[in-house]
């Protein structure tokens, strides 16, 4: 049975996920967390897609950026959702409970920003380019991709290319 739990430590709180196999720290909102998704929301405009809630942080930034229109969440874990809205009392955007990598939708996004980069960083390149490719399929032209961990990615992309 999959859990979600948000607890609260000197004013922080940090989200855990237990899928079974014990608790995994998944996201926190310490200062360089916020900093780090208050940088990804100001370089988002129109309309933003949003792959993984965490804990709203970015989208609560997004909903602040004068040049944001419309976010929108696709969240695989409705335990996440749930234990958000319980902990912090509202969910910032349009959620929908889902896998990013099947999400269908004839909308199409002006940004597509990669809120599950524990899953992209843990693994490989090819996890990434996964990511970016279906990115790449819900992007209107002239759209940006936005994710912490992006510039490495990219750098690991341009290195593979140069041999």
């Amino acid at each position: 049975e999959r859990r979600a739990e948000i607890l609260e430590q000197n004013g922080y709180h940090f989200l855990w996920i237990n899928n079974g196999h014990g608790p995994e720290l998944w996201m926190w909102n310490v200062p360089s967390e916020v900093d780090d998704q208050k940088e990804i929301a100001a370089q988002a405009f129109g309309d933003v897609l949003v792959a993984g809630y965490g804990m709203g942080i970015v989208q609560k930034f997004l909903l602040d950026n004068p040049f944001v229109t419309s976010v929108t969440t696709v969240e695989i874990s409705p335990e996440v959702i749930e234990e958000c809205q319980k902990v912090f009392g509202q969910l910032y955007g349009q959620v929908t409970i889902g896998d990013f990598y099947e999400y269908e939708t004839d909308n199409r996004f002006d940004c597509v920003i990669g809120d599950i980069w524990i899953d992209q960083a843990g693994r490989n390149l090819d996890e990434y380019k996964e990511f970016k490719q279906k990115a790449g399929c819900l992007i209107r032209p002239g759209g940006k991709i936005l994710g912490w961990g992006a510039d490495y990615f990219e750098f690991l992309l341009h290195q593979e290319k140069s041999y």
